[in-house]
């Protein structure tokens, strides 16, 4: 009966041993078979939070890590080590970091793709503006701002409550009460003063009938009146010479009479002097 325990157990442990072993060889074979190729990224902001090991993703999947970090010439040059099975890089793709707001983790993130040829084992990936970054540079420049912004937000509302104020409420009521007072009164104001451009439309009209019966009499008056005209020219042309030669009797005898009374006397008639002369 010990003899039958001991086997199982013997048997258990075989197999133990043997799964272990499998699984070993398997995570060592993939370890061995994982083929690693370098990029380089020149950042020129803080890495601050990026440690060599830190994730390296593309679009979001998890494609390598950061294999060295090092400070040249005022900027920051990462070496990445990416699994090119996993993600074609461009030279369309653009590096940029991810940071947490909380523990201040850095991740590569690398995003682009379409068009492009394909980089070389090696090369180099441009970088992206972080928004982050940008934030914190614009900071110094936005608080004199957001001062500024609050400083008027305050006399805002400084004049909001002297606005609601107790005196200035009641006028704001009566006012309140006058605009209801008068909206109510719209409607009637409204059709009187429809009826009134109704009763202007109908004198405009009118006025204009009267303008062009008006207008016919006129000119009917008119054409009358230049046949009238026409008819007594000729009579007033011979009535008008008929009196210049009666004035110019008039006046003659006129000068005989200033000239001689006499000879309205006697009969007698003298030479008369020519005008303004002495006799």
């Amino acid at each position: 009966m010990h003899g039958a325990r001991r086997l199982r157990l013997g048997i258990l442990a075989l197999l133990s041993g043997g799964a272990f072993f499998g699984l070993l060889a398997f995570v060592l074979q993939g370890a061995f078979s994982d083929v690693r190729v370098p990029y380089f990224i020149v950042f020129e902001e803080n890495v601050k939070g990026m440690v060599i090991g830190s994730k390296v993703n593309f679009q979001g999947v998890p494609i390598g890590m950061v294999q060295d970090i090092r400070f040249q010439g005022g900027k920051t040059l990462v070496e990445l080590s990416v699994d090119p099975t996993r993600a074609d890089i461009q030279d369309v793709t653009r590096a940029r970091m991810d940071r947490l707001l909380v523990t201040g983790q850095v991740t590569v993130e690398l995003e682009g793709y379409g068009q492009g040829t394909p980089l070389q084992p090696g090369d180099y990936i441009q970088t992206k503006t972080d928004p982050m970054n940008q934030l914190t540079k614009s900071l110094p420049e936005l608080v004199p701002q957001v001062g500024l912004v609050l400083q008027r937000i305050e006399s805002i509302v400084g004049n909001a409550e002297l606005l609601l104020s107790g005196e200035n409420r009641s006028h704001i009521t009566s006012i309140l009460a006058n605009v209801d007072a008068a909206t109510k009164e719209l409607p009637s104001a409204i059709a009187q003063g429809k009826a009134l451009m109704a009763r202007a439309d109908a004198a405009l009209t009118d006025l204009e009938q009267t303008s062009a019966s008006v207008r016919a009499e006129v000119e009917a008056t008119g054409s009358e009146s230049r046949a009238l005209l026409s008819g007594l020219r000729g009579p007033l042309q011979s009535a008008l010479t008929t009196a210049r030669g009666s004035l110019d009797e008039v006046r003659g005898f006129m000068r005989q009479l200033r000239l001689a009374p006499d000879s309205l006397i006697y009969g007698v008639q003298r030479p008369a002097a020519p005008a303004g002369g002495d006799r």
